[in-house]
């Protein structure tokens, strides 16, 4: 089991600007403020969302884009180091106006609506993403 030990640090609370780029402008904070390692999550809507699958048997990344307004269910991430800088991995839940729910891997081109995020800073050890040889994935080492 990986274990690192870390400490709750200051908390941001965020607001991206509407019609933004949800994932650019996350990934944009935590290098302008250079933070290494946090936690998040947040509830609100976007007017259009591009999330990720991974095909674990293929060892690839299946894109799905949902070109309709959204809320979103359920968000949460993470920031840790990948080739010494910081990246955001986030995931997310959405619905859409029958109920319907969407999951995945957040990915560029979500369309910011509306978006209230907490993001928990930790201090401590680095954590690391590496190339996974078993999965294929840059996950924590």
């Amino acid at each position: 089991m990986y274990d690192v030990q870390a400490s709750i640090g200051p908390a941001h609370i965020l607001k991206p600007p509407f019609g933004s780029d949800l994932l650019e402008e996350l990934q944009k904070y935590v290098l302008a403020k250079n933070i290494n390692l946090a936690w998040l999550s947040g509830v609100g809507a976007v007017s259009r969302a591009n999330i990720r699958y991974y095909d674990q048997p293929k060892r690839e990344w299946i894109d799905i884009r949902l070109d309709k307004r959204l809320e979103v269910a359920g968000m949460w991430g993470n920031v840790s180091l990948l080739n010494g800088e910081p990246i955001v991995h986030v995931h997310i839940a959405l619905a859409d106006e029958q109920g319907v729910c969407y999951g995945g891997h957040l990915a560029d081109g979500t369309v910011v609506f509306n978006l209230e995020i907490l993001m928990t800073t930790l201090t401590g050890p680095p954590v690391i993403r590496k190339m996974d040889g078993e999965t294929g994935l840059t996950i924590w080492h």
